[in-house]
């Protein structure tokens, strides 16, 4: 029988740093239940501060619940621009994009409603367009990566003759981390809806 060691006692608590007695070097050990439930909770951690990341002054309507796009508290004075059902009709939760503008600035943010019985959204994340010039728009729902449709992409565009238009900036709504991330605009352009071809 091996003596009583306090030191090793110590480290197969659930998560405990120590040092041990004869090397003096740092030294952690971790139940394989532990590593899991610590693994998780950084990945939740990292899930929940990576939202809001491009939200600005509009954070606080994250998380929030509606069945009303016209009573959001945060957004009176705002101004409807366009909204979209950005997943297909067959699919068990509805996502959906909404676009408000006020002055130069337009509030972009991705709602999820999870039980289709609910008239229930919850906002997932959103975004904040500031300085938006009178020859800008945003875009949302028709836009594309390498010419393949991407109904989750955000784009400020610059409206040209053309069918579609390319983007100056672009975002990205990652339906699995429930959050918006910034996209490189090299390959993403957007359906001019007013183009006539005539």
């Amino acid at each position: 029988m091996q003596p009583f060691n306090s030191n090793f006692l110590l480290c197969q608590l659930r998560f405990v740093y120590c040092v041990s007695r004869s090397t003096s070097k740092p030294v952690i050990k971790m139940k394989l239940p532990t590593l899991l439930l610590f693994s998780g909770l950084l990945f939740f951690a990292n899930t929940i501060t990576a939202q809001g990341k491009y939200a600005g002054t509009k954070k606080g309507l994250i998380g929030t619940t509606y069945t009303d796009i016209r009573n959001i508290e945060g957004l009176q004075g705002w101004q409807f621009r366009q909204g979209s059902v950005i997943t297909a009709m067959d699919d068990p939760e509805m996502i959906i994009v909404d676009v408000f503008q006020k002055g130069t600035t337009y509030i972009v943010y991705f709602s999820i409603k999870e039980d289709t019985a609910s008239d229930e959204f919850v906002i997932m994340d959103v975004l904040e367009i500031k300085g938006v010039t009178k020859t800008q728009e945003v875009k949302t729902a028709f836009c594309r990566e390498n010419k393949m449709e991407n109904a989750g992409i955000v784009a400020l565009v610059k409206p040209v003759h053309a069918e579609y238009v390319r983007a100056l900036k672009a975002w990205h709504f990652n339906r699995d981390k429930r959050r918006i991330e910034i996209k490189t605009v090299s390959n993403i352009d957007c359906l001019n809806e007013g183009f006539d071809q005539t």
